[in-house]
């Protein structure tokens, strides 16, 4: 299992109610979205503002499951590593 510096609840937080969890690292931002039944959306953007008044660097949706809340973790980490690489905002 990876790890989960962000803290990020566990998967049922997303799957049984389909809620969003909003956080922040250093100036790196993320958003984990549960839209529908079946995929959750990960934003990430840098900045001090939200998502709404920045530009989105990167998104990607995953599986709504088990497994596709795994491969957003280690999406969201990889994200945090190339972005936050060059220094905080």
């Amino acid at each position: 299992m990876e790890e989960n510096r962000f803290e990020i609840p566990k998967a049922d937080y997303f799957t049984l109610n389909y809620n969003i969890y909003c956080g922040s690292m250093d100036g790196f931002n993320y958003r984990l979205n549960a839209k529908n039944k079946e995929t959750i959306t990960v934003s990430v953007w840098m900045g001090r503002l939200c998502l709404e008044k920045s530009e989105l660097a990167a998104e990607e949706s995953f599986p709504l499951d088990e497994e596709g809340y795994q491969k957003a973790l280690s999406w969201l980490e990889t994200q945090f590593q190339a972005l936050h690489k060059g220094g905080t905002v």
